[in-house]
């Protein structure tokens, strides 16, 4: 495949040389304790390196460590059992800490300053949840899927002056910045309650979001793709599917993107044109350029399985988040404060070899620590870079 020079990191604020000269650490979120969550800051030069074909032996229970303590930050949900959602712009990771309730404002946690800020209240067309934020061009996209009584949405949360108004019981004057939502235009029909977005890519422009849906009661079945264009507000339909499961990262050495495979190996697939139809397509009329690694990178033992994401480090290096129940503990049981779990997160390299083939680099780096957590499948661990 030929290279392109594209947007290959996630859009952010500012950009000056002082900030691109940074060191960058991953910052993993975790719900280790009984009252909310935490977020690690871990230095990936620290990890253990292995060759390709050697054993890895970081992943055995005496090998396992702790996460560095303290937490870069602790945030104490607003009560029992209530979901808190995580995202990413730039150096700052926004925290929605009860998308149920409306009158509950995001927190924005700065990773340069360690300061916690208080952001805009959640709007209420995503106060029933949303599964994709995107971010693009300084802008974070959320997108929720309709629920069997509501209508689906699509708000923009950005950093930009604001006029004379009345946000978040605060009174804001011209040219004041602050974060602030507005609704975008939702996807057409047949757009219904009936599906959910299982994957979804920014392409390397920088403005055009796809999406892949599937059934809800059938995830592995796709339904529809759809492609949103953040300059013009125009919906289009497609009829390819993504071949990963959550997000896609563009990379521009390997001038694809790279994501999960439902099977736990790495896939990589060449970017789609952003050109599609006005109205409805069938599915399956067009198949996307795209390719599986040779080498499966979850852990072998899938019944100890519980949540696996994907982290892009810029390069064509990536950090795979696993989280697994420890060995000798019930699988049926592992969640509370006994330290039930491992985390393994694994840093790894992608080339093409000389075949044209997804390889894996010969040399990879990885670290498994013991923790609890509190919130089995439905909070997955998940790491940022920046």
């Amino acid at each position: 495949m030929s290279k392109r020079r594209g947007h290959e990191n996630q859009a952010h604020r500012g950009g000056s040389e002082k900030r691109s000269r940074r060191r960058k650490h991953l910052y993993v979120v975790v719900d280790d304790w009984n009252k909310g969550f935490s977020i690690y800051k871990i230095d990936a030069d620290g990890f253990d390196s292995y060759s390709d074909g050697e054993e890895d032996l970081t992943g055995a229970e005496g090998a396992a460590g702790r996460l560095p303590e303290p937490p870069a930050v602790r945030l104490e949900s607003p009560g029992p059992d209530v979901p808190m959602f995580f995202t990413a712009l730039g150096s700052k990771i926004f925290i929605v800490t009860d998308r149920r309730c409306g009158q509950t404002p995001a927190l924005v946690f700065d990773t340069e300053t360690a300061g916690l800020a208080i952001g805009p209240r959640v709007p209420a067309q995503l106060q029933c949840g949303f599964n994709v934020v995107v971010a693009a061009d300084e802008t974070l996209y959320a997108f929720s899927s309709p629920s069997y009584n509501k209508q689906d949405s699509f708000e923009v949360m950005s950093w930009a002056p604001t006029c004379l108004d009345q946000l978040d019981g605060y009174t804001r004057y011209p040219n004041e910045e602050a974060w602030s939502w507005k609704s975008l235009p939702a996807p057409p029909q047949p757009f219904d309650p009936y599906e959910i977005i299982t994957s979804y890519a920014l392409h390397p422009n920088g403005h055009t979001i796809f999406m892949t849906t599937s059934y809800r009661d059938r995830p592995s079945l796709k339904k529809s793709s759809y492609s949103f264009n953040t300059k013009n507000h125009a919906w289009r339909w497609h009829a390819w599917v993504l071949p990963f499961r959550g997000q896609g990262h563009f990379d521009s050495e390997l001038d694809a993107w790279v994501g999960l495979h439902k099977d736990g190996y790495i896939c990589s697939c060449r970017v789609a044109s952003d050109s599609g139809s006005a109205t409805p397509i069938n599915l399956g009329l067009i198949q996307l350029d795209w390719q599986m690694g040779k080498n499966k990178l979850f852990r072998k033992d899938r019944e100890r399985y519980v949540t696996a994401s994907l982290t892009y480090m810029g390069r064509s290096k990536f950090c795979l988040v696993e989280s697994v129940v420890r060995e000798g503990v019930d699988k049926n049981y592992p969640f509370g404060d006994h330290c039930g779990c491992m985390l393994h997160m694994t840093v790894f390299g992608l080339k093409y070899n000389h075949k044209g083939e997804l390889r894996t680099t010969n040399h990879q780096s990885t670290r498994s620590y013991v923790i609890s957590k509190q919130r089995d499948e439905a909070f997955a661990p998940v790491a940022f870079w920046m």
